[in-house]
């Protein structure tokens, strides 16, 4: 894989009054050598790049400590596929990950603790909390804002400082 760099990063959770986190995260790349493309027209060599990305994002994944209400979780890649939008120099992967945690009505907390690091390309998040509840505080390394009560928007742009020790409190009602 030559030249493929990454140009910004989307994540998206949506989180289910039984304690369900959906992971939606998506990364574009710049491809100036179309390597991407060309896999996209080899399926043997595709389903290898793939199950690589997927063991890499998982390598990444568990170097993260995720805690809901204190008790440790495990998030879990479950599959990954990639496309373009629209160029072949511009390629993105899609990877789906869950895990589960035990929500409680009234407060309940997520934490995730992650190495600093600087941004090397901007990135953001959005966070959707279910239906009756409400972010009561978000403790986040970067820029955040609190949406209509149950929705969390996190960006950061490259060279910000991001990770190190997160937590999201939030009432389920």
């Amino acid at each position: 894989m030559d030249k493929v760099v990454p140009t910004s990063a989307s994540c998206y959770f949506s989180i289910s009054r039984t304690g369900e986190f959906h992971q939606f995260l998506i990364y574009d790349y710049y491809d100036p050598n179309g390597y991407y493309a060309k896999l996209l027209n080899n399926a043997r060599r595709c389903k290898e790049e793939l199950r690589r990305l997927c063991t890499n994002m998982q390598y990444f994944l568990d170097q993260e400590e995720v805690r809901v209400n204190g008790m440790r979780v495990y998030p879990k890649v479950v599959t990954a596929y990639l496309s373009h939008r629209g160029f072949m120099d511009s390629p993105y992967v899609a990877w789906i990950i869950t895990f589960k945690g035990k929500l409680k009505r009234g407060l309940n907390v997520f934490e995730n603790t992650s190495e600093r690091e600087v941004a090397e390309y901007d990135f953001e998040i959005l966070w959707q909390f279910p239906i009756r509840s409400k972010i009561v505080r978000a403790e986040i390394s970067t820029e955040s804002q609190i949406i209509a009560g149950r929705t969390l928007y996190v960006w950061a742009r490259k060279g910000d400082l991001v990770g190190g020790y997160e937590k999201i409190e939030f009432t389920l009602y």
